[in-house]
């Protein structure tokens, strides 16, 4: 059975909750940019290199992956996705959600401090958790 998810429904992880960080580019409207990459706001479901893996009905299960965030501040990105002037070798922007608040479709589970994953909070669509992932762009802010 699928579930379908109510987008507007928000869940807020508990007390000291970290502030999430994501290099992305840039659209012009100052907000990331929503796509199917590592560099975008969202995953990549083709090719060798998957963040999720979609089974053959359309659907994306918990804890089998998602977008990677880091917790806590910036310079616990990855150094080729830290922008050069934070000490790194990125090309995009880092975005920061402060709190956070995800749309009930969405989790938090980091999954190695200070890297943690942003995915399906229940089995769902590939594109009801996209939808989710795309539903907090106005909560991304640019840092730098």
């Amino acid at each position: 059975m699928i579930s379908l998810m109510v987008p507007s429904e928000t869940q807020r992880p508990g007390p000291g909750a970290s502030n999430l960080f994501r290099a992305m580019k840039q659209d012009p409207d100052g907000l990331p940019r929503v796509g199917r990459s590592s560099r975008e706001l969202g995953v990549r479901v083709e090719g060798p290199t998957r963040d999720l893996p979609v089974a053959d009905d359309g659907t994306v299960e918990p804890q089998t992956g998602g977008m990677s965030v880091a917790l806590d501040e910036a310079r616990n990105l990855p150094k080729p996705r830290l922008p050069k002037n934070l000490g790194g070798e990125g090309r995009d922007p880092v975005f920061r959600m402060a709190g956070p608040e995800l749309p009930s479709v969405l989790s938090l589970r980091a999954d190695h401090y200070p890297h943690a994953l942003v995915e399906p909070r229940l089995r769902c669509l590939l594109r009801e958790f996209e939808s989710g992932l795309k539903a907090t762009r106005p909560s991304w802010s640019i840092v730098s």
